[in-house]
């Protein structure tokens, strides 16, 4: 286990679903028709994901699953593709 994957933020399932949707750009409203929820209580998950991942805006998630998706596409440390 990496570093990074010790300080990694442990998120629910639907956390994670809500993460990904975020980073694809997606609005709350969006995120609800897609998972069948109200905007309400994407907004509600939206603010504990915030609070799991301790960052204060929606922008700074979005970057974080960003740099999340480019580590998991680079090969160990000392290892080539």
């Amino acid at each position: 286990m990496t570093v990074a994957q010790q300080h990694e933020p442990v998120l629910t399932p639907r956390q994670e679903q809500i993460l990904a949707l975020i980073g694809e750009g997606m609005t709350n409203r969006e995120i609800g028709a897609q998972l069948g929820v109200t905007e309400k209580t994407i907004k509600n998950s939206v603010t504990g994901l915030l609070a799991s991942l301790n960052v204060q805006r929606r922008s700074q998630a979005a970057v974080y699953c960003a740099l999340r998706r480019m580590s998991a596409d680079l090969p160990p440390t000392g290892q080539s593709r």
